[in-house]
C-alpha cells in the first residue's frame, strides 16, 4: 500500500510539473531599427576644435545608425517574461575638414543583455510591454586626424554592465507569431575615465515567434 501511495504521489508531482513547464512559452525575437547616440551636438564638437586653434572648419555629425537585436525569451505567465540576447547599436560618426588637414571620430556600441518584461494584455491580440534589465555593453571610441604636423590616431574601449529599460507594444496576429514596436534606453554606456559615458536610444520593430 505504501509503495502504491508513493508511486501515485510521484506520478502526480510529475504531471503537475509538466503542466507548469508547459504553461509558459519559449520564444525568439528579432528586431531592426534606428539608434541615437548621445554624443553632444555638432556645434559643441566644432566649438572644441575651434577653441583648439582649428580654422576653415567644415564638419558633419551622424548620431543615428541602423541597429538590430536578437532575443531568446520565456513567458512565465500572461504578465511576465524573461529574455536575453545580443544587441548591436551601430555607430555614430563625426567627420571634419579644416585648413591643412582632416579628422574623424566614431563611437560604436554592442553587447549581451538580459531583461525582465512586464506584460499588460489589453485584448486577446494586443498588449503593452515594459522592460528593465542590464547590458554587458562594449563601447569603442576611435579618432584620427591628419595635418601639417603629420597623422595621429587614438582609441579606447570599455566593457561594463549598465542599466537598460524600455517600453513597447505587441500585436499577436496568430498563436505563434507577433509583431513588436519598442523603444529602449541603454544608459551611461562607457567609462568617464576612458571612453566617456553616454546614453543610446533605440527605436525598433520586429517579429516574435513562440514555440
Amino acid at each position: 500500500m505504501k509503495t502504491k501511495i508513493i508511486a501515485s504521489l510521484v506520478a502526480a508531482s510529475m504531471m503537475a510539473f509538466a503542466g507548469y513547464a508547459s504553461a509558459g512559452d519559449w520564444y525568439v525575437a528579432g528586431s531592426v531599427g534606428s539608434s541615437d547616440f548621445d554624443t553632444g551636438s555638432k556645434a559643441s564638437i566644432d566649438g572644441s576644435l575651434v577653441a583648439a586653434g582649428v580654422t576653415g572648419l567644415s564638419s558633419s555629425l551622424d548620431k543615428n545608425d541602423t541597429a538590430y537585436k536578437f532575443q531568446l525569451g520565456y513567458q512565465i505567465n500572461p504578465n511576465f517574461a524573461v529574455e536575453g540576447g545580443y544587441v548591436d547599436l551601430g555607430e555614430a560618426k563625426y567627420s571634419a575638414s579644416f585648413t591643412g588637414g582632416s579628422g574623424s571620430a566614431t563611437v560604436k556600441a554592442s553587447g549581451w543583455n538580459i531583461s525582465a518584461v512586464g506584460i499588460l494584455p489589453l485584448s486577446n491580440d494586443f498588449s503593452l510591454l515594459g522592460k528593465i534589465g542590464m547590458i554587458d555593453a562594449k563601447l569603442e571610441v576611435g579618432a584620427s586626424a591628419t595635418g601639417p604636423g603629420g597623422a595621429a590616431s587614438g582609441s579606447a574601449t570599455d566593457t561594463s554592465w549598465k542599466a537598460t529599460w524600455g517600453v513597447g507594444g505587441a500585436y499577436n496576429f496568430s498563436k505563434a507569431m507577433a509583431v513588436r514596436l519598442e523603444y529602449d534606453r541603454y544608459s551611461k554606456l562607457g567609462n568617464n575615465n576612458t571612453t566617456g559615458e553616454g546614453d543610446v536610444d533605440l527605436w525598433s520593430v520586429g517579429l516574435v515567434y513562440k514555440f
